[in-house]
């Protein structure tokens, strides 16, 4: 049996990924904006802190996905900018929706008056501000979300996203050095030994022979 490394977010997959979305009201506008943030979140491997910084300028859509730009991440303190992107795989199974991650209804509101932020703050009574959603509270939104979903007593967190991406990839054959790129690390050992590693064992257990 595969042994998961301590103190780490657990991976989602694919499927239970698309388990919270669709679980999420879009009729308020909270609910838009969470429906925006999760798949973003998973599709781009992006920290919760740099999905949080992101402005509506950052995201283009492209006919085979979205091009993203990270204008400052923990691997980039200068602001350099650093380019992501999601992009569709092109199964006809695709759980996870990822055609255009910007919730339109509150970048249009006339109550955010012209903010900037991709995924603003939304306050008491559903009134988007011109604040964007802080990275703790991005975090809390997809464990609330997750729970909501029938997750209770699963630490899900908002990095739970990007370790779902990086260990799905890597159970799907994706190279080290394609996950690298994707999820913008520059310790490889971090990336080998907290997701690759354990993708791979649990991929490999024996436990699965048992018929249990």
């Amino acid at each position: 049996m595969g042994v998961a490394p301590r103190h780490q977010a657990p991976p989602l997959t694919p499927a239970e990924v698309a388990q919270i979305i669709s679980a999420i009201d879009t009729s308020t506008a909270i609910g838009v904006r969470d429906r925006a943030v999760i798949p973003l979140g998973y599709a781009s491997a992006m920290r919760p802190g740099e999905v949080s910084a992101l402005d509506v300028d950052d995201i283009t859509t492209k006919p085979t996905g979205v091009l993203v730009t990270v204008r400052r991440s923990k691997t980039d303190q200068d602001a350099r900018g650093q380019a992501g992107s999601t992009g569709r795989s092109g199964s006809r199974r695709q759980p996870v929706d990822r055609s255009d991650p910007r919730p339109r209804c509150l970048a249009q509101d006339p109550l955010a008056g012209g903010g900037t932020a991709l995924h603003p703050r939304v306050a008491h009574h559903g009134h988007v501000t011109t604040q964007r959603i802080g990275s703790r509270a991005l975090s809390r939104l997809v464990q609330a979300r997750a729970q909501a979903a029938g997750f209770d007593g699963i630490p899900v967190t908002g990095h739970s996203l990007r370790a779902g991406h990086a260990t799905t990839t890597a159970i799907n054959g994706a190279s080290i050095d394609r996950i690298a790129a994707q999820t913008r690390h520059r310790d490889l050992g971090t990336l080998l030994n907290h997701y690759i590693r354990p993708a791979e064992a649990l991929a490999t257990s024996t436990s699965r022979d048992l018929g249990l």
